[in-house]
């Protein structure tokens, strides 16, 4: 029910659509009920000589008025207030009148069904719209060690599939929700209003129907909640299999992984089989529920015709007919309430990802941070990994003044990387502070620090655009000339002229197109381009042949010249032009100075270097 009510919330941006839809349905449902009242005049009429015009109807109203018990006075009191809308002097002008009121009747319950399914469709599909750009808000709010615990796919499938299987059993749903109990209920009250006594005894048979409904339910939603696990599984294998086709024919993996697929879409066939199963008893379920009340009907009902008591024939004729046609809504009322079990168990999933906590954020009062002057101090600063046992830095006290290059180097798993994401605040400290010109990061305005800042990867990301496209990222109106500058400064602009639409040639997935060399220079575009007044590159030279380095390497040194700059290097012959390299190990800082200083010091640096010149 919590779930629901949560649910139920995001209807209140579109009341007004979703009020008009209801409206639209209720008087949809009436049509109906004045197509069905219309049965019973209809063959009064034809087949009841002395019946059919509106001085034998009332004559027959005023004998229920006297003679009838309090229902039945009530009864025909309503009654006679409609008569004068059905009934004429004559039976052929009744007659006639009865196929104007059908037209008009017919024409009605259309419009309004039209109505209704725009005016739902608008407001649902909207609902479904938020939800998407609320995921994909959210989920960008995250700290990185949120991606490291979840696979690609699963948050894709979260986003794609979840929101997919609530579309398909919410939005679809929700109107048929309201439009079919709103049905049966005015169909309920018109059997009180033609027999009470017999609707009342069906009544006592609901609740044994209810709770039933309640337990294939709840089926549902254990079955959907698994069917939505083995999706995800089979999403991350497929993303993870395209994303590394390369290795997976390198070394001849197919097989391999299609086992892994195949594994995961046989757990959700077996449970998507098992929740079809489930679902598709309770439209079965309630059907024989509903016939097996008719024939009862039929019996009783008949038994009292066939004595000389009940009801009239044409009044028995509409309430069997109101009966056959309140299966219908019944049968789509239990149909949906299996599809809405099918999407709570897909919106629980969605409502998981969106309770994540974010933790890396603006503070309200957060304070700006439009410039860059003086310098970036971590203040004894310790970080532990969540669910680590061993902290990843320790201790650590280190000063970038603005203006210099820092480089970071040591071995893997030092904590180089985790220093420098603190920069950006990718992660806060568990221990310490990091400061901007003596202010804690913490205390910033999060988008104002970021964007002091350009960062530099290992590995690049581009995306499935023009090369314009990913230098300018994020930046449609920027000029073609600072671009082509930018491209330039990154030694990149040769290159990118050979290509064959220039600038606005496609590069595909992540630069697929392009060398690994091409990418980063591209990638340093974006960065020079951006003029940011502080960079992080994270051992942006390390997986680059020769030639590439060299062209990558003065790339970097063209961004870096007045820049505050830190570096991870894996090649130490990158950095010996530093202010000062900070060598760190198992995330404590063991040496600190430029260069020369570091060699005569003989400490790790020295057999680092030494290891790498082949000493």
């Amino acid at each position: 029910m919590r779930l629901f009510i949560r649910l139920s919330k995001s209807l209140i941006p579109y009341w007004l659509p979703l009020v008009l839809g209801i409206i639209a349905m209720l008087l949809f449902t009436i049509s109906n009920v004045a197509l069905v009242y219309m049965v019973q005049p209809v063959l009064k009429t034809l087949f009841n000589p002395e019946s059919g015009t509106i001085q034998a109807v009332r004559a027959e109203r005023q004998e229920e008025i006297q003679t009838g018990d309090f229902i039945a006075k009530w009864r025909a009191k309503i009654q006679s207030a409609l008569d004068p809308i059905v009934y004429k002097d004559t039976r052929l002008r009744t007659l006639a009148n009865f196929c104007i009121l059908l037209i008009i009747i017919m024409f009605s319950k259309n419009f309004f069904l039209y109505c209704q399914t725009v005016l739902t469709s608008v407001a649902l599909q909207g609902i479904m719209n938020d939800f998407r750009k609320r995921l994909f808000g959210h989920i960008h709010k995250l700290p990185l060690s949120f991606f490291h615990k979840r696979r690609a796919g699963e948050i894709i499938s979260r986003i794609i599939s979840d929101v997919q299987t609530m579309q398909g059993s919410i939005s679809v749903s929700v109107a048929d929700l309201v439009r079919d109990p709103l049905t049966i209920l005015i169909y309920y009250f018109f059997l009180l209003f033609i027999d009470w006594k017999l609707t009342l005894i069906i009544t006592t048979i609901l609740p044994i129907v209810v709770f039933l409904l309640d337990r294939i339910g709840k089926h549902l939603r254990r079955y959907s909640t698994r069917s939505q696990e083995r999706m995800a599984d089979s999403v991350s294998v497929l993303q993870e299999t395209v994303s590394g086709i390369r290795v997976v024919k390198a070394f001849d993996m197919v097989g391999f992984e299609l086992k892994r697929f195949t594994k995961y879409a046989d757990e959700y066939l077996r449970n998507i089989l098992k929740t079809i199963r489930v679902r598709r008893l309770a439209g079965p379920f309630n059907e024989v529920i509903a016939t097996a009340i008719a024939v009862a009907i039929l019996w009783f009902a008949g038994r009292r015709i066939i004595a000389g008591g009940g009801l009239p024939p044409e009044s028995f004729m509409q309430y069997v007919i109101v009966l056959f046609l309140i299966m219908q809504p019944v049968k789509m009322f239990s149909d949906k309430f299996a599809r809405i079990n099918t999407g709570l168990a897909a919106a629980e999933r969605v409502f998981d990802l969106l309770d994540t906590p974010t933790t890396i954020f603006s503070k309200p009062d957060a304070i700006p941070a439009r410039n860059f002057n003086d310098s970036i101090r971590f203040d004894n600063v310790g970080f532990r990994y969540e669910g680590s046992d061993e902290p990843a830095l320790k201790g650590i006290d280190l000063i970038i003044p603005k203006g210099e290059i820092v480089a970071l180097v040591g071995p893997s798993g030092a904590g180089k990387s985790t220093l420098a994401d603190m920069i950006p605040r990718f992660y806060d400290p568990t221990e310490g502070r990091v400061l901007l010109d003596n202010v804690d990061l913490r205390d910033l305005d999060l988008s104002d620090l970021r964007s002091l800042m350009g960062i530099v990867t290992q590995e690049v990301i581009l995306f499935n655009d023009t090369v314009r496209a990913n230098i300018a990222y994020g930046h449609t109106d920027w000029p073609e000339k600072e671009i082509i500058w930018a491209a330039e400064a990154a030694n990149a602009l040769y290159f990118i002229r050979k290509l064959p639409d220039g600038l606005d040639t496609v590069i595909g997935d992540r630069g697929v197109k392009l060398s690994g060399g091409e990418r980063q220079r591209i990638a340093i575009a974006r960065a020079i381009l951006k003029n940011p007044e502080i960079l992080i590159f994270d051992e942006a030279t390390s997986s680059l042949d020769t030639e590439s380095e060299r062209l990558v390497q003065e790339a970097i040194d063209n961004l870096m010249v007045g820049r505050t700059a830190v570096v991870i290097a894996h090649r130490l012959s990158t950095i010996i032009r530093a202010h000062k390299i900070v060598v760190l190990s198992d995330g404590v800082i063991v040496e600190a100075g430029r260069h020369e200083e570091l060699i005569a010091a003989g400490g790790l640096y020295k057999s680092l270097h030494e290891k790498q010149m082949g000493a």
